[in-house]
């Protein structure tokens, strides 16, 4: 659907939203709530979360990354407590500290992981392809994108002996790697080839990503709320790429990064004043949340 007419639809039924009364606030990642090259928040927007979770506001992540590496970077980060939502794998699942345990929500078939490997290799046969197989990374040849991604998100990388074993078992995702000018010569060809199952979406903007139809950060948001009894209007979500698009818009309140992309702005309810660079996240809550 339409950005912006999703956010229309979307905001008919959004009540009206007070910043002082703020049940959850969940935050993308990279370009979000770090700064770039980085993969750990600032001191000071560490110290943001851990107001946040002193006046009992609930704080999650939503993020490309499967739940159960979220869940765990609490530790690496050296914050006393837990997140207590994880929505990973851009809304594929989600992680509930409250009932410890991860929800599966929605996978790709291997049908469709077949259909979308084959038309993009068939198009671009020099690219790489990703996919996440049983907490490990299943590639098609191990290249200087993938070895840096491996040491920053700690998951190991497998290659795959036939390109048909992609499409082995259902997956949530299916990944490529690229530089920014090969981005923009993909990007174009990938959403033309989306279809009524599955669609693509930049979630950085050196990753384009598939996923099927009805996994969003948004859907696993709504979820989350749902089974928690957390009315979306007292929910703030932060984001600055395509993949927290659906994310900004179901929330009570939408907060784009100032570096966020120029769809994912026109979805927002606010744009920071700052960028991820200069804490920009951080800032926002501190001023008008807490």
């Amino acid at each position: 659907m339409n950005c912006l007419i999703f956010l229309n639809t979307i905001r008919a039924r959004k009540m009206t939203t007070s910043l002082n009364d703020i049940k959850l606030v969940v935050c993308d990642i990279d370009g979000t709530l770090t700064r770039t090259g980085t993969i750990t928040p600032s001191e000071y927007t560490l110290d943001i979360i851990k107001k946040l979770h002193d006046r009992g506001i609930a704080f999650g992540l939503g993020s490309g990354r499967d739940a159960g590496q979220l869940r765990h970077l609490y530790e690496e980060w050296g914050l006393p407590f837990e997140f207590d939502v994880c929505i990973g794998l851009n809304g594929s699942e989600y992680f509930d500290l409250e009932r410890n345990e991860v929800r599966k929500l929605f996978t790709l078939p291997k049908k469709d992981v077949e259909e979308i490997v084959t038309k993009m290799l068939d198009r671009f046969p020099e690219l790489n392809v990703s996919i996440y197989r049983n907490g490990y990374r299943l590639l098609r040849f191990e290249d200087e994108m993938a070895v840096m991604s491996k040491k920053r998100n700690k998951m190991s990388n497998q290659i795959v002996e036939d390109i048909s074993d992609m499409w082995a078992e259902d997956c949530p995702k299916v990944m490529f790697r690229v530089s920014e000018e090969v981005m923009r010569q993909i990007e174009p060809y990938a959403i033309s080839i989306c279809n009524e199952n599955f669609r693509c979406c930049k979630t950085q903007t050196t990753m384009l990503e598939f996923v099927n139809r009805r996994s969003d950060k948004g859907n696993a948001l709504l979820a989350y709320c749902d089974d928690h009894d957390i009315e979306l209007h007292n929910v703030v979500a932060f984001g600055d790429m395509s993949n927290d698009n659906e994310m900004l818009l179901m929330a009570g309140t939408g907060v784009c990064l100032k570096n966020g992309s120029a769809d994912c702005k026109a979805c927002a309810d606010y744009i920071t004043e700052y960028d991820n660079d200069e804490d920009g996240c951080a800032r926002f809550i501190e001023q008008y949340i807490l």
